[in-house]
């Protein structure tokens, strides 16, 4: 027998070492979790407090710029772009985000800018900034990059239509280019006219839209379909079959709360303190708007940028007899006439004219035209004001009236016939009623819209804005290159009346299209339509340029409109 005395604590030893090695391993992995509970607890951390300094850094941006934009009304838009330009060389690393961690610090270690661009999608921006944040917690660091779009133009020059309120779509535009609503986008297969005094429907389709459609939430997004109820945009799914469906990866939430207004009053008032120039008193300025006399209060300054003339200094003169002072007289009065004329034809100054202003593309008065540079000038603004109504005549002739003039209108616009435009136009006149039916203080009319020198024309009106064809059932576009913006509600209709609008249109109040697709014809108490062409009857078009072309007359905004990018991860 062999001696196994000693044996159990060898045993108990082995059991022992075990238990320890367990021990060990269970507190190592205990210690380990741990440790890496609280890594990993710093890096979501870090990642926030990152995040943290990236939107402190994007808020005191912005609550500087739009305190510049707002303390310095007296600024041309120029002016101001360079300071924004200062400001954004002036900031630089260094900014600290706050934070009650322990061991944690956020800052900001770059900033950079450069010019800005035409972005995708029709959007713009004077400014792309780029800002890399670095946080760290307890050792662990994280670095986020985020860029940020910088512009001071207003955002209804951004869409191909557009409404601050409820946008209705009835039956089957074209739409090339982004839309916002407001409220409300209701999208309806069905498009409503009135026909001699009576109001009727019409079913057609498609509605085609080529862009992205801003709203303020899928529940606002609004589908009306032929005996069926109202579908929410929130209720769409992919497999839902329905005419004229806006696929959901195009629909973009835009709070209105972020949307850069334009007041077109105040803009008016900018525009003349812009061609007074320096001094320039607007608080006069509005007082004498309201009071009506404008025109006055100018000619009454002596300004040396200003032409000024009157109604009746474009009368005519005409020879009463043949005798020498007659004569002597009338080549007096033709000399300061032709003057006058050749002021309003082919001014160089900022102008100022009292009274109706009537151009009928024949005459003494074909057209009016500053020089490019005169009228694209953003150092010394040259405006023709008119204190009255501007009535553009052409219709019939198929010589087109050219306009190169950014213009300011105290009373109501009436555009008729064929005319070539490069022009900002502010009309003033407010919305009122006559005998109860609105009045449209800007009427484009049997009109021909066509950009002259590959530009095109801006129309803010502050009353409503009716554009109408006399010629009904024509089945050739009436080509518009405009972009129209009113204070008040807006009806489009492409039924009975067709037109092609490169640019765009935007309401303050409600914007409705009613559009339907084929050729028209009257019948006794409708309109009828031969919808095997499938003619389109509304096509709008985005115009990308409008920035480039008309930015020595767009309004001001009053706040700087920035937008963010994505964070993205260095």
């Amino acid at each position: 027998m062999k001696e196994e005395k000693g044996s159990a604590l060898v045993l108990v030893m082995f059991i022992l070492l075990l238990l320890t090695i367990l021990g060990l391993s269970v507190m190592s992995a205990t210690m380990g979790g741990a440790k890496r509970t609280e890594t990993r607890k710093n890096d979501v951390q870090s990642l926030h407090l990152a995040e943290k300094t990236l939107d402190e850094a994007v808020a005191y941006i912005t609550s500087s710029l739009n305190k510049k934009v707002q303390g310095n009304v007296d600024m041309s838009p120029e002016e101001l772009d360079l300071a924004i330009e200062k400001y954004l060389e002036s900031i630089s690393s260094g900014l600290n985000a706050s934070t009650n961690l322990v061991n944690a610090s956020g800052i900001i270690t770059d900033i950079d800018y450069k010019k800005g661009q035409m972005l995708k999608n029709g959007k713009s921006a004077k400014y792309i900034v780029s800002i890399t944040s670095e946080a760290e917690v307890n050792g662990v660091k994280r670095n986020l990059k985020q860029r940020i779009f910088i512009d001071t133009f207003p955002d209804f020059l951004k869409y191909t239509l557009g409404s601050e309120k409820n946008l209705t779509i009835n039956g089957a535009p074209s739409i090339i280019g982004n839309i916002y609503a407001g409220d409300k986008l209701i999208i309806s297969e069905k498009a409503e006219y009135t026909y001699k005094n009576k109001f009727h429907t019409l079913v057609s389709n498609p509605f085609e839209l080529d862009g992205e459609a801003h709203v303020q939430s899928l529940d606002k997004l609004i589908y009306r379909q032929e005996n069926n109820s109202e579908i929410k945009g929130s209720e769409i799914t992919k497999e839902t079959s329905m005419v004229g469906k806006i696929p959901l990866d195009k629909v973009g939430i835009r709070s209105r709360r972020t949307f850069v207004e334009v007041n077109v009053e105040s803009s008016f008032i900018d525009k003349v303190a812009e061609a007074i120039g320096p001094g320039a008193n607007r608080t006069m300025i509005r007082n004498k708007l309201t009071e009506g006399n404008l025109a006055s209060y100018l000619m009454g300054m002596n300004l040396n940028t200003f032409d000024a003339v009157i109604q009746s200094d474009l009368m005519k003169p005409v020879l009463q007899d043949d005798s020498s002072e007659s004569l002597a007289t009338f080549n007096e009065k033709m000399n300061e006439y032709n003057a006058k004329v050749n002021i309003i034809k082919h001014p160089s100054k900022s102008v100022i004219y009292k009274g109706d202003l009537s151009l009928d593309g024949s005459g003494d008065f074909p057209g009016i035209l500053y020089s490019e540079d005169d009228k694209n000038s953003t150092s010394a603004r040259k405006w023709l004001i008119v204190d009255g109504n501007l009535i553009i005549d052409n219709y019939g002739n198929p010589q087109p009236i050219q306009i190169r003039a950014n213009m300011l209108v105290t009373g109501k616009v009436e555009i008729r016939g064929n005319v070539q435009i490069d022009s900002t136009m502010f009309v003033l006149k407010a919305s009122s009623t006559i005998n109860g039916i609105p009045e449209h203080t800007t009427l484009v009319e049997d009109a021909t819209l066509q950009g002259l020198g590959g530009k095109e024309l801006v129309l803010i009106s502050s009353g409503p804005i009716l554009i109408n064809r006399l010629a009904a059932f024509s089945n050739t576009p009436t080509q518009l290159e405009a972009f129209f913006y009113t204070d008040s509600d807006a009806d489009l209709y492409g039924v009975g009346s067709i037109f092609s609008l490169s640019g765009g249109f935007f309401a303050k109040g409600n914007l409705t299209i009613n559009a339907v697709r084929g050729i028209a014809f009257g019948k006794d108490n409708e309109i009828g339509i031969d919808n095997s062409s499938n003619l389109i009857r509304f096509k709008a078009a985005y115009n990308d340029q409008i920035f480039e072309h008309q930015k020595a007359g767009l309004p001001r905004v009053k706040t700087i409109n920035i937008s963010v990018e994505d964070m993205q991860l260095e």
